[in-house]
């Protein structure tokens, strides 16, 4: 059967494409309800983009919430797949403000969850797919990816205070260099000059895998980065990229597309989640958020017919 794809929206055209894709690569789809008890919601707000929830209570008294995340709900809805893999891909709608603040949205948001054994080569597969994802909602796209292994070797250098630590994270997800050495100020000088090392790292990974590497970063987690971001064109590591460690671990990485400020895909390890919620897999995924994406996927005209 053949579908004319002028007839589709851009985002039904990219989810086409994306379904393809993903399920070339042997992920299975994955659906679920627009709603959660919300007491899940509120154990997790910091695992959330906004901690606003709308919520509502059920007829038997339950109080519960329209899903402001998908994550969360694969996490609590799925059973530990070790030593094999489980590898999901969804559409959903989620409902919360956007990132910029502002009032309560549908927003559409499609993505990958790997769930299971994953180590090194699941973290490298997984932001290959993020790149070739973003490749086919834009021709003009780039990756940033880190590791938190290797931030939270270099943040323990700085001693105990967390107020420090708490700082020195605020001033690198700014890249304020000038914050950063404030931060840093009075801490052991070459654990110092490590962390600001990280705001200078050049473009090219295996030059920036390089200096971490002169910085004595955990051996294990600059091999899973390297191996990650090898061959991939378009990436550069950026330590900006700070995410909660008590959920995150390992690699995260950010998305970004010509035309749309701000990222369009966030991802990471998030095995600190799974144990939250009681799981013993390992998981690692990212989300691509087509609402963000709209203003140039309707820009795309129509190309060849879909072959179903």
């Amino acid at each position: 059967m053949f579908i004319d794809d002028s007839l589709l929206s851009g985002e039904e055209r990219c989810l086409f494409a994306l379904r393809a894709l993903w399920r070339g690569e042997g992920f299975s789809p994955y659906r679920m309800g627009k709603f959660e008890e919300y007491d899940l919601y509120a154990r997790n707000k910091d695992f959330l983009i906004s901690g606003n929830i709308l919520s509502f209570t059920d007829t038997d008294g339950r109080l519960m919430a329209l899903k402001p995340d998908v994550t969360l709900s694969i996490v609590r809805g799925g059973r530990d797949a070790a030593p094999g893999l489980r590898k999901l891909y969804y559409h959903e709608n989620v409902y919360r403000p956007a990132a910029h603040g502002g009032p309560f949205r549908e927003l559409s948001q499609a993505g990958v969850e790997i769930q299971g054994a994953v180590g090194p080569e699941e973290a490298a597969q997984a932001l290959d797919l993020a790149a070739r994802s973003l490749a086919l909602a834009s021709p003009d796209w780039r990756l940033t990816g880190s590791h938190l292994g290797i931030l939270s070797a270099l943040l323990d250098r700085l001693g105990p205070d967390t107020a420090r630590r708490g700082a020195t994270l605020d001033a690198l997800g700014s890249k304020n260099a000038q914050a950063l050495a404030a931060a840093c100020a009075g801490a052991e000088p070459e654990a110092a000059r490590a962390l600001q090392t990280l705001l200078r790292l050049p473009e090219s990974p295996p030059e920036a895998i390089r200096q971490l590497r002169g910085l004595g970063c955990p051996g294990e987690a600059l091999d899973a980065l390297d191996r990650a971001a090898a061959g991939l064109e378009r990436t550069r590591i950026d330590f900006s990229i700070v995410s909660n460690f008590n959920y995150y671990n390992g690699l995260v990485f950010e998305g970004y597309v010509a035309g749309v400020p701000g990222r369009v895909l966030s991802g990471g390890q998030y095995d600190g989640l799974m144990r939250k919620l009681g799981r013993k897999d390992r998981a690692i995924g990212f989300a691509l958020y087509l609402d963000t994406l709209e203003r140039i996927l309707e820009k795309g005209g129509g190309g060849a017919p879909w072959t179903i």
